[in-house]
């Protein structure tokens, strides 16, 4: 992406600083900046940050014409922007320069609403969209293109559907929330019993409920409940490609990365992170405030604020501490070959005494 074409906002460096919340230290305040880069690739027009003290020495050879710092640097050759709050101030900007997209508004012609279905004044329904029985969608909601949302399923205000997302029946999603890409909530979940000779599927006749604020990235699924339903906390953020199995209860500012697979009936408290291609077994809980730690396997109960790693993952020190000894292995099995040799020895020795 070429990122001197990202928007055409333009705004002055002392206005751009005053809607940070930041000061500027030194520099031309009347000084037009375009858009948001990186210390490395930043350019004349263009605002970049300082996030970590790794890059600090680039400074001084960055070609931006601001940054963005917590406290005044050094050596640093654009005009500094001190802020409390890099990272804060840098979601600012760049939802100041994001690029301009063309909305769609009311509900395209292509698109099928059922008649019983109740689509609030403001609200979008995109071209091939399906609006199904009962259904509820809320006031500023956006349905995208080919989206499928089914029979009495309720979305309140303000929410994003990217194109492709499925919401099956009887699914309730709170305010504010972000489904991209050709995400599916409240498919049936993997459940099944050997009956019979064969693998009979059991019915999921209860829901999903996505609380206020959540945001599930693309091709990500959220299984309905058997009885019940499948709950995603308040604030709570999912990336691509996450699956969460049925009856699982996600509680409130959770984040999961790429890959995570949740089986049935998981709990996990509030705060809880979970890394790339981390998984945890079913019927497990996940005190509040714990880290799985990448490519980790969860098959126990953790206690709130635990730190874990591996598989099966245990407490990180620990963790690590086996890895060293794993690596240590074909040097501790030479040592134990020579020693068993040694023993060996000073035993057929003794024998030849007697």
């Amino acid at each position: 992406m070429d990122f001197s074409k990202q928007a055409q906002t333009q705004i002055s460096l002392a206005d751009l600083a005053a809607r940070l919340g930041g000061r500027l230290c030194g520099g031309d305040g009347r000084a037009v900046i375009r858009g948001v880069n990186t210390i490395r690739e930043a350019t004349g027009e263009q605002l970049c940050f300082l996030t970590e003290e790794r890059h600090r020495e680039l400074l001084v050879s960055c070609r931006g014409a601001a940054v963005l710092v917590e406290r005044e640097q050094p050596d640093c050759r654009p005009v500094q922007v001190c802020v409390p709050n890099v990272h804060k101030a840098l979601i600012e900007a760049l939802k100041l320069f994001a690029p301009a997209l063309t909305a769609f508004e009311g509900i395209h012609p292509s698109a099928v609403v059922e008649a019983d279905a109740q689509v609030a004044e403001g609200a979008a329904v995109g071209p091939g969209a399906y609006i199904g029985h009962e259904a509820q969608i809320g006031i500023g909601t956006v349905i995208g293109p080919h989206c499928s949302i089914g029979q009495r399923t309720q979305i309140g205000a303000r929410c994003r559907l990217d194109s492709g997302v499925a919401v099956y029946h009887d699914c309730r999603i709170g305010n504010d929330c972000i489904l991209m890409a050709n995400t599916v909530i409240g498919a049936t979940g993997f459940g099944y019993s050997f009956v019979d000779g064969k693998h009979e599927l059991i019915p999921h006749n209860g829901g999903v409920i996505l609380e206020d604020g959540v945001e599930i990235g693309a091709n990500s699924c959220v299984d309905r409940a058997k009885f019940g339903n499948t709950v995603i906390g308040a604030g709570t953020k999912i990336d691509n490609l996450v699956q969460i199995g049925h009856n699982t209860q996600v509680g409130k500012a959770c984040l999961m990365a790429g890959q995570v697979g949740i089986s049935g009936s998981v709990v996990l408290g509030d705060g809880v992170v979970m890394a790339g291609s981390t998984g945890a077994a079913d019927h497990i809980t996940i005190g509040a405030g714990s880290i799985v730690a990448a490519c980790s396997v969860v098959f126990r109960d953790l206690a709130p604020g635990s730190r874990v790693w591996g598989t099966p993952a245990q407490e990180i020190q620990a963790e690590k501490r086996s890895r060293v000894l794993y690596h240590r292995l074909p040097e501790l099995a030479k040592e134990v070959k020579e020693l068993t040799k040694k023993v060996q020895q000073l035993e057929a020795a003794e024998n030849d005494k007697k």
